[in-house]
């Protein structure tokens, strides 16, 4: 007998459920006006006439009687319910190893022929064909070993150490670790334009205005996304930066509701990284890196020297960034694929502290014809190993030795050269 009505109140041997419950053999909690059962099925809910009782038998109802009644039969696990709760038992992808077996991805781009064929494949298969490793959206448990792991920290923890860095650096010295300070000295594209307004807002954002600020940041970047690619080098060089930035930016802003945005922008930087791949292979002016002395005297060799350095290894250091602020976002994404060698083939850039910290042609030539410059050719950096210093290689060259050799090599080798990481 629930506990909201008296034993002097129904006579026994009479149905006391409603209707619905007593065909359905089901337990009826007895509620007015309509039982919870028939309130969560939309039925309706007729009790049986109640018999006539006096006065003195009428009780006040206890509302904490009530919600223990109610709390019993939410579990009951006889209840029915006009929706399904069954959740299926899938099991928890293993923990999944960085140098597991991958496909090959020796397209820039991604095989869509191969994605296209799975996903058809994915729509014949039966139900209790649940794969037990789920590619797309691994265990918790796997992503969180994986940012944990050492391995992580020392291939990709220097990276978003500098990262978190570049919005403020871009703002007050106008540069980062892959674009050079006068790179925009005579012209900035509109689109770096936006991005640099960006980077103001974003190393000012407080607690009050945080929202504001990172809703302002995606829309300027999804803005940008939605045009189409450009064709001219300095376009597509300053969009490519500009992208990169957005990313940076919403990867460092520590609010996954805006982490999640970082998705929308891989697409487009992976387009871009086509582009720049072919503006670095189909360089006209790359016979310069293994150019002789410059003459200090008249400038204008050196100041023509100097802007095409600018420029070119700009273009270089922006395709490598590029392609390894994807690698690192699919990694955080749950992606555990292989890193694409197929934009190393052709690639390079030239390392040298000197070089790139050159304030003018004067500078840049002396350092050109007295300082060591490497040219790293598809991420072999053996020469740079064997004969440089610790001071040869600037924030960016390091941040690729990081993320080829690790970071305690890395250490190791400058240690041995006198510097530090």
């Amino acid at each position: 007998m629930p506990p909201n009505r008296v034993r002097t109140s129904n006579a026994q041997g009479r149905q006391k459920s409603c209707s619905e419950c007593a065909n359905a053999k089901r337990k009826c909690d007895l509620q007015q006006p309509n039982c919870l059962r028939c309130t969560r099925q939309r039925l309706t809910c007729t009790y049986p006439s109640r018999p006539h009782t006096s006065n003195s038998a009428r009780t006040s109802t206890d509302p904490d009687l009530e919600d223990a009644s109610l709390i019993e039969e939410l579990f009951n696990p006889t209840l029915e319910l006009p929706f399904d709760l069954e959740i299926p038992d899938v099991a928890a992808a293993p923990d999944l190893e960085l140098l597991d077996p991958v496909p090959d991805l020796s397209d820039p781009m991604g095989n869509l022929e191969h994605g296209e064929s799975s996903l058809q494949d994915f729509r014949r298969r039966e139900v209790s064909e649940l794969p037990s490793r789920i590619g797309r959206y691994p265990s918790a448990k796997s992503i969180s070993n994986l940012i944990a792991s050492e391995l992580f920290e020392s291939r990709v923890g220097y990276s978003m150490e500098l990262w978190k860095l570049t919005p403020r650096m871009m703002v007050e010295k106008n540069c980062t670790p892959w674009s050079h300070p006068n790179l925009y000295e005579e012209l900035m594209p509109r689109s770096m334009q936006d991005a640099f307004a960006a980077c103001s807002l974003f190393i000012s954002r407080t607690d009050i205005n945080v929202k504001f600020v990172l809703r302002h940041i995606t829309d300027r970047a999804h803005e940008l996304v939605e045009q189409p690619i450009p064709t001219m080098p300095a376009e597509v060089i300053a969009q490519a930066q500009a992208v990169l930035l957005y990313q940076v930016m919403l990867i460092c802003s520590d609010d996954f509701r805006y982490y999640r945005q970082t998705q929308t922008l891989l697409p487009h930087l992976k387009e871009l990284s086509n582009s720049l791949y072919f503006l670095v292979t189909e360089d006209q002016n790359k016979d310069q890196d293994h150019a002789a002395t410059l003459p200090l005297y008249p400038s204008s060799a050196a100041r023509a020297a100097w802007l095409s350095f600018i420029f070119r290894e700009s273009c270089r250091r922006t395709l490598l960034a590029v392609c390894h602020a994807v690698s690192i976002c699919t990694l955080l994404a749950g992606d555990l694929v292989a890193c694409n060698d197929a934009m190393a083939v052709g690639n390079r850039v030239t390392l040298s502290a000197a070089l790139w910290e050159a304030k003018s042609p004067l500078e840049f030539a002396i350092a050109w014809n007295e300082k060591n410059h490497f040219l790293i050719e598809e991420l072999d950096f053996s020469e740079v190993l064997r004969l440089g210093n610790a001071d040869d290689v600037d924030v960016f060259g390091r941040m690729l030795m990081v993320g080829h050799m690790g970071a305690d090599d890395v250490r190791g080798w400058l240690h041995s050269k006198g510097g530090k990481l």
